[in-house]
């Protein structure tokens, strides 16, 4: 057996801690950006329980395992082709280290489309969550 997995995902929350030592917004700041995006929340639930099978389609640049996967994508782009194809909800990958990815390309791809959004990310602080929320996400995992 391999300790490759625990290895990965320790440096990855040995990196993810650092980011967030690093952060220049504070949390009262993302809380309050986070209530001026309440209107407009998308039930993700909801959408999950209109469609069977209920498809959450995800954009993702790269991983750890395989590297680069489409770092050049535009995620607006490939949002309104998966809400074309039918998805019921979009899982974003914001993970810029070990991902490619960014709050940017969530709210590039929930501005792009009428499907709720999930931020896919390490999340291991509340802050995170507040960024989330403020970036348009209507759901975290």
């Amino acid at each position: 057996m391999t300790n490759a997995v625990p290895d990965i995902l320790a440096r990855i929350v040995e990196t993810k801690r650092a980011e967030l030592e690093r952060a220049a917004v504070p949390l009262a700041e993302w809380d309050q950006r986070a209530k001026e995006q309440m209107p407009h929340r998308r039930d993700f639930c909801a959408a999950l329980k209109a469609r069977v099978p209920a498809i959450i389609a995800e954009i993702k640049k790269a991983s750890p395992s395989k590297g680069a996967i489409a770092p050049e994508i535009s995620p607006a782009q490939v949002a309104r082709e998966y809400e074309q194809g039918g998805a019921a909800a979009l899982s974003v990958l914001t993970d810029a280290e070990f991902f490619q990815g960014s709050l940017e390309d969530l709210a590039q791809a929930r501005q792009a489309t009428h499907l709720p959004v999930l931020r896919k990310d390490f999340i291991l602080e509340e802050i995170q969550i507040a960024e989330a929320a403020a970036s348009g996400a209507d759901a975290v995992l």
